[in-house]
């Protein structure tokens, strides 16, 4: 068994992460995943500082979780990690979210590439420079990297990449664009908050400073999906699907 079973990460949610109706924004989420994959690096000294001396980084390409019960109210959480699979040049990682009394709240996988920093390429040689983990070949949900839709889109809005999306890496932090993606949200659709009892996110092309977006929208019964697309290169840069599943499909 790995020993990232062993550690336990404490996270507080935060009067921030709340929407008016004291229900915790979709994009909450995902920042939750995101600080226990920073405390997990940093804990194990492969954060971006140390992988950066490689001319490499970790690049997120998509994140999927299931919430079994929704978290309202701001409250302390406690979350587990693992590596559990490498097939090419994806990495499987998951998480879990328990509250005080040991319930799981929610639960899910991110799927990420060795980015060469260089070439801007995606690194697929068999051995990685860095520390790095055995899998535990336990999953939490069924997950995948890649996503396709046949859904018709309606353009809603148009923005710019402005300072404040940029990170250390020179373009816009993945964690802004499920942060675009509520905004999209109708007030009909944020009252059907939580109905959305699984999301996932495909991060597909960078989104630099200075060049424009556009947020598109399309549903269907039982999801709707966001899409940024990158008006300035003519690319799909993120899509975000909000699904309504049955307990037992889960």
């Amino acid at each position: 068994m790995s020993k990232e079973l062993d550690h336990i990460y404490e996270l507080d949610v935060e009067v921030s992460d709340l929407n008016e109706k004291s229900i915790l924004k979709p994009y909450a989420y995902q920042n939750l995943i995101a600080k226990v994959a920073e405390k997990h690096l940093t804990k194990h000294n492969v954060h971006v500082q140390t992988t950066m001396k490689y001319n490499m980084t970790w690049a997120l390409v998509s994140i999927s979780y299931n919430i079994l019960k929704p978290i309202t109210g701001c409250q302390k959480l406690f979350a587990t990690t693992w590596y559990s699979k490498r097939k090419g040049p994806y990495f499987r990682r998951e998480v879990q979210f328990r509250n005080e009394k040991g319930e799981i709240l929610f639960e899910g996988s991110t799927f990420s590439v060795i980015l060469d920093l260089a070439k801007r390429t995606v690194y697929r040689k068999t051995e990685v420079p860095f520390l790095h983990f055995e899998p535990t070949e336990t999953f939490t949900i069924d997950a995948k990297p890649t996503f396709k839709s046949k859904l018709n889109y309606q353009k809603i809005e148009q923005r710019k990449v402005q300072n404040s999306h940029m990170d250390l890496l020179g373009h816009v932090n993945n964690s802004r664009y499920g942060e675009f993606a509520y905004d999209g949200f109708t007030e009909e659709e944020r009252e059907a908050l939580l109905d959305y009892n699984r999301m996932e996110y495909y991060f597909q092309s960078e989104l630099r400073r200075g060049e424009t977006f556009s947020i598109h929208k399309g549903k269907a019964e039982d999801r709707l999906v966001i899409r940024g697309y990158n008006e300035t290169r003519g690319c799909v840069s993120f899509e975000i699907v909000f699904n309504k599943t049955d307990k037992d499909k889960r």
